[in-house]
């Protein structure tokens, strides 16, 4: 009798739902495309962080996406997928009982929970912005460090290692971050320097980094020099993962479809599936 009731009167609805759902995902999807991923691909594409590659993402553009409240990723979440998809704390999830019959996919809901993220910690005031501070460590055989990040310099000579505070990005002309340090064997050698807004990013992608063990916003930096010398510093960081959350974007690729409408279809197969046994 069950499966009698259910061939009669369960399968039609969920197929007429099924055909009302899957051209609203398949618009959705196209609407995401057009008015998101395609400006995002043409303005961040080929450019670090999102490749490795010596042109930068321009920081005033990347936070008109990231914006917590009017980024244009934002605006399309609340404005084209209000009552299937909502915000709790940080995190988009889709409503249990509204998103019923829509197969959202996991690779999109992981791409705009991890710009979310991003957005919190480096975009709290709308633009790119992070404060953090930075405590030299001492290393065999190095007699002193410096590190410069968009002109806010800290240099070590061995004294009672201090903290310093630094701002990313900092208003300066001379936008970038460089590591120098002087051997006991030798004079001033350069482990990096470069240019641009990113070059903490771009320094901080090539540090060996480890979070310290209980402590949720300390973190040991350290960088193996040319002359096998290590250079060490701790960060300390005021929300989350400070300048870090950036590497995040390391070959970030955002999805192109938000529904998997293939899912969509199988919702009955798999209900009939599961009365055989």
């Amino acid at each position: 009798m069950e499966r009698f009731c259910r061939t009669m009167f369960v399968n039609p609805m969920e197929q007429a739902w099924q055909q009302v759902l899957i051209p609203a995902a398949d618009s959705l999807n196209a609407q995401w495309q057009q008015a998101v991923v395609s400006e995002w691909n043409s303005a961040f594409g080929g450019r670090y962080p999102f490749s490795n590659s010596s042109s930068d993402v321009s920081l005033p553009l990347l936070a008109k996406y990231l914006n917590a409240d009017s980024g244009r990723i934002a605006q399309f979440l609340q404005n084209r997928l209000k009552g299937v998809l909502h915000k709790e704390g940080n995190h988009w999830v889709p409503d249990s009982i509204n998103s019923q019959g829509l197969a959202f996919s996991p690779a999109f809901l992981n791409a705009i929970n991890t710009l979310s993220y991003i957005s919190d910690v480096a975009f709290t005031e709308g633009n790119a912005g992070v404060n953090f501070e930075l405590r030299p460590g001492t290393a065999d055989g190095v007699m002193q460090t410096d590190i410069i990040i968009d002109s806010q310099k800290l240099t070590y000579v061995n004294q009672l290692p201090a903290w310093k505070r630094f701002t990313w990005p900092a208003d300066t002309e001379a936008p970038g971050a460089n590591l120098s340090w002087i051997s006991t064997q030798a004079g001033t050698r350069q482990y990096a320097d470069i240019p641009g807004s990113w070059g903490l990013i771009r320094l901080l992608d090539k540090a060996r980094v480890k979070a310290y063990p209980g402590v949720g916003s300390s973190y040991s930096l350290s960088w193996k020099a040319q002359d096998g010398r290590t250079l060490n510093y701790t960060l300390r960081t005021e929300a989350g993962e400070g300048p870090l959350v950036l590497l995040k974007l390391r070959n970030f690729r955002l999805p192109e479809t938000i529904f998997s409408t293939t899912g969509v279809a199988v919702v009955s197969a798999a209900s009939d599936a599961e009365e055989v046994y």
